[in-house]
C-alpha cells in the first residue's frame, strides 16, 4: 500500500472511530478513565501504527514502540477486572519491546550470522506479535471483555468495527483499486520482490516453474492487473545454498520513487509496456542496460572502484567500465577480481565475484585522453561495461600526436605526444615477445614522418629487418653524415658489427648527437625546445647497465657519462628511449630520467620496485598477467593523466628481403678540382 493511500484509509477509519466514540459517550471528544483504554491503547493506536508508521512493513523499532505504549497504558490501570490477564499483557509487552530493541541493535555480520536460524525465528515471532494490528488488538479485546457486556448491541458493534479495521489493514486495497479504475491486463507473474539495494537494484524471489531470461524486461506492481510502478531489466542472479534471487536493475526509477515493498509483484513486461511507460523505455535504453555488470560496492575510493558482479559479463583485465560520480560519468579499468563469501541469515554461505577497477577518469574531448575525476563513485551506482559496440569518441590528432593502441575490448584510443615522448625521455619495458620492439618500430617511423631524426643503437640486428627507409651507421663518418642529411631520418648502429664495447658505442653516439644538437640550437629553442634527435637504446641493459652488472671500472665511467648526457639533453632537443626486458639491469641514473613509461608483461621483482614509483603497486601487480601486446602507459607523453592499460595496435610487418643500405657519405672533390 502506498503512503498516500495509507493516509487516505487512515482518515476514513479515523472518522469511523469517532463515530464509535459518539455511540459510546454521546460526544466526539475522546473518552477518559480506565475503561477508555480500548480507545487510546486499542483502536486509535492500531490505526496510527498500521496506516501511519507501519504502512509497508514492521521493523523491530516499531515493535519496541508498540510494546512500550502497551506497557505504559496498562500500568495506569488500578485493580482492573481480569487483573491477571492485564498483568500478563503488561509484562509480555515489555518483554516483547526488550527483545525487539536487542534485534534492532546491529552487533556486526559475524555475530548476526553465528546463530542465524535462531535469530531469524525470534525475529519473525517478535515482529508478528508486536505489529500494531496484533498487539493493540489484544488490548482492545481484553478491554472489551473487561469493561463491556458482550451481549449488548454496543459491544457487538465495537467488535464488528474492530473486524473491519483488521480486514482493511490486510486487504490489498491498491490492487483492488487498480482493478476497478484501470483496464485489466492479463500479466504473467514471475516473482515477488524480496529485498532492495538502493538506489535501483531489486532482488526478487522467482515463483516455482517460472523461467526468467537474462536481460528480460519486467515490471513491478502491487497486483497483476494494476499499472506498473516501474520497469526493470534482469541482469543476473544472486544465489546461495538455500535460495536464488533474481537481480533486476530499474530503468528511469529508484526503489524509493516506485514505492516498492516486499509485497510487490514482479511481472512480465511487453514491448508495448516499455513504450507506453512514463518515461518510455526505448531500444537504446535497453541496449544500455544490457551492459550493466554490477553495482559499486564497499571499499570504493576516489582512485579505485570495487563492484559486485551480477550475471556472467564478458570482461577481463583492462576492460573499461563506467559509473556515476557526482553527476559525471567516470571511467574505470578492471585490474583484478576475486571470489568473496558472506553468510546469509539462513546460515548458509553465498559466494560472489567482486572486481576492482582503477580510475582512468572522464574523457576529455579537447585533450584526446582521460582527465582525472576528483570524487568517489556514488554508493551502489550501476556499473556499465564499455565495449566495442560503443563508438570511439570523436577526436582529431594534433600534428605532434599519434595513436599507439586502444583500451582493451573498446574503441577508446590511447594517444601519445611524440614531442613529449622525445624531449622528456621514455622507456618501453617488458619480456621478450610482449610487443615492446614493435611499438618502438612504430614510434621510430611516426617520429621520422614528423621530422624527428632517430638513431637506433641495436645489439639485436632486428631493426634493419623491419624498419623501412632506415640506413646503417656502421662506418666512420656515417653518423655525422646522417645528422646533417635532409633526406634520411632513421639511422641504425648495430653494435655487433664493431669490436668496440656496446657501452662505449652508446656513449660515443650520445655525445655526437648532443654536440650536433647544440650546434643546431636556435634562439626560439631556448624557451621552447623542439625535438631534433631521439636515440633508441635497444636492449638497454647491454648499453647502459647498472653498476653491479658492469664490473669493469672504465665501463662504469662510460655509463655515467651517458647518464650525464641524458640529464642535459632535453634543453638541446635530444631525447632518449630505453627499450629493455631486464629493468633491474638498466642503470637507474638513466631510467629515473624517463618521464614516460610503457610497460608490457614483466616478472622482475626488482623492476617492480622501480615501476611502483610511476604507476603504483596496484598496476604493478597486474604486470605478470598481461597478455601479449597489452601494456600500461603512464607519464608526460600520454594524453591520459592516469595510468591506462592499452592493447597495442596490430602491425602487419614482414622481414625485409634486402638489408638496410649504408648511409652514403658526402662526396669529397679531388684536390685538382678544388684548385681549378
Amino acid at each position: 500500500m502506498s503512503k498516500n493511500l495509507s493516509l487516505g484509509v487512515f482518515a476514513v477509519l479515523a472518522l469511523a472511530l469517532l463515530g464509535l466514540v459518539w455511540l459510546h459517550t454521546g460526544s466526539v471528544v475522546p473518552p477518559s478513565g480506565a475503561d477508555s483504554i480500548w480507545f487510546h491503547a486499542g483502536l486509535l493506536t492500531l490505526l496510527i501504527g498500521r496506516f501511519i508508521l507501519e504502512y509497508r512493513f514492521t521493523k523491530p523499532n516499531d515493535v519496541f514502540a508498540n510494546g512500550i505504549i502497551v506497557f505504559a497504558s496498562t500500568s495506569t490501570l488500578t485493580s482492573p477486572p481480569m487483573a491477571e490477564w492485564w498483568a500478563l499483557l503488561r509484562w509480555g509487552s515489555l518483554a516483547c519491546a526488550i527483545i525487539a530493541i536487542v534485534l534492532a541493535w546491529d552487533p556486526g555480520q559475524q555475530a548476526k550470522t553465528a546463530d542465524g536460524r535462531l535469530r531469524r525465528i525470534i525475529y519473525q515471532v517478535v515482529t508478528s506479535v508486536g505489529r500494531a494490528e496484533v498487539i493493540f488488538s489484544l488490548v482492545f479485546v481484553l478491554a472489551l471483555i473487561s469493561y463491556f457486556d458482550l451481549n449488548s448491541p454496543e459491544a457487538k458493534i465495537f467488535a464488528v468495527v474492530w473486524g473491519v479495521f483488521l480486514l482493511v489493514a490486510n486487504l490489498d486495497l491498491q490492487g483492488l483499486l487498480s482493478v476497478l479504475l484501470t483496464r485489466y491486463k492479463n500479466r504473467k507473474v514471475l516473482g515477488i520482490a524480496h529485498s532492495f539495494l538502493a538506489p535501483s537494484i531489486v532482488f526478487a524471489t522467482r515463483l516455482d516453474q517460472q523461467k526468467i531470461q537474462m536481460h528480460q524486461m519486467v515490471g513491478f506492481t502491487q497486483a497483476a492487473g494494476a499499472e506498473f510502478g516501474c520497469l526493470g531489466m534482469v541482469i543476473g542472479e544472486r544465489s546461495s545454498a538455500d535460495e536464488t534471487r533474481v537481480v533486476v536493475a530499474l530503468t528511469h526509477s529508484t526503489v524509493g520513487d516506485a514505492q516498492l515493498n516486499d509485497r510487490s509483484l514482479m511481472v512480465k513486461a511487453t514491448a508495448e509496456d516499455c513504450l507506453t511507460a512514463s518515461p518510455p523505455v526505448t531500444e537504446a535504453d535497453m541496449k544500455q542496460y544490457k551492459k550493466v555488470i554490477g553495482t559499486v560496492a564497499k571499499g570504493t575510493s576516489i582512485s579505485r572502484v570495487k563492484f559486485e558482479l551480477f550475471g556472467s559479463p564478458v570482461i577481463g583485465a583492462g576492460s573499461l567500465l563506467r559509473a556515476e560520480s557526482a553527476s559525471s560519468q567516470v571511467h574505470y579499468q578492471v585490474f583484478d577480481g576475486l571470489i568473496s563469501e558472506e553468510q546469509t541469515l539462513g546460515g548458509s554461505a553465498r559466494s560472489f565475484v567482486e572486481g576492482e577497477a582503477e580510475q582512468v577518469g572522464y574523457w576529455d574531448a579537447e585533450r584526446g585522453g582521460f582527465e582525472t575525476h576528483d570524487w568517489v563513485a556514488r554508493e551502489r551506482a550501476l556499473v556499465f561495461a564499455v565495449d566495442a559496440s560503443e563508438a570511439a569518441p570523436a577526436y582529431d590528432l594534433k600534428e605532434t600526436e599519434t595513436r599507439i593502441g586502444t583500451i582493451p575490448k573498446s574503441n577508446y584510443p590511447v594517444n601519445i605526444d611524440l614531442h613529449d615522448l622525445a624531449l622528456y625521455h621514455s622507456a618501453i619495458l617488458g619480456v621478450t615477445g610482449s610487443g615492446k620492439s614493435f611499438l618502438a618500430y612504430k614510434i621510430v617511423e611516426e617520429s621520422a614522418a614528423k621530422g624527428i631524426k632517430t638513431v637506433c643503437i641495436d645489439p639485436t640486428g632486428d631493426y634493419q629487418r623491419y624498419l623501412e627507409g632506415a640506413v646503417m651507421l656502421d662506418t666512420p663518418g656515417t653518423l655525422d653524415a646522417f645528422l646533417d642529411s635532409a633526406d634520411h631520418f632513421i639511422g641504425i648502429i648495430e653494435t655487433a658489427s664493431h669490436a668496440m664495447s656496446p657501452v662505449l658505442q652508446a656513449m660515443n653516439a650520445a655525445q655526437k648527437c648532443l654536440d650536433w644538437c647544440k650546434v643546431h640550437r636556435q634562439a626560439e629553442d631556448v624557451l621552447t625546445p623542439r625535438p631534433k634527435v631521439t636515440i633508441i637504446l635497444e636492449e638497454a641493459h647491454l648499453l647502459v647497465p647498472e653498476w653491479n652488472f658492469n664490473p669493469v671500472q672504465a665501463m662504469q665511467q662510460h655509463v655515467n657519462s651517458t647518464a650525464q648526457i641524458v640529464l642535459q639533453a632535453r634543453k638541446y632537443g635530444l631525447g632518449f628511449m630505453v627499450v629493455s626486458q631486464r629493468t633491474a639491469n638498466v642503470t637507474k641514473s638513466v631510467l629515473n630520467q624517463c618521464n614516460t613509461i610503457i610497460s608490457f608483461q614483466a616478472f622482475d621483482e626488482t623492476g617492480f620496485d622501480f615501476l611502483k614509483n610511476y604507476m603504483g603497486a596496484f598496476h604493478v601487480r597486474s604486470l605478470p598477467n598481461l597478455k601479449p601486446r597489452h601494456g600500461i602507459v603512464v607519464g608526460k607523453a600520454s594524453k591520459s593523466r592516469r595510468p591506462v592499460m592499452m592493447l597495442l595496435e596490430n602491425q602487419q610487418r614482414v622481414v625485409k628481403a634486402e638489408p638496410a643500405a649504408a648511409m652514403p657519405l658526402p662526396q669529397v672533390l679531388p684536390a685538382e678540382a678544388l684548385e681549378g
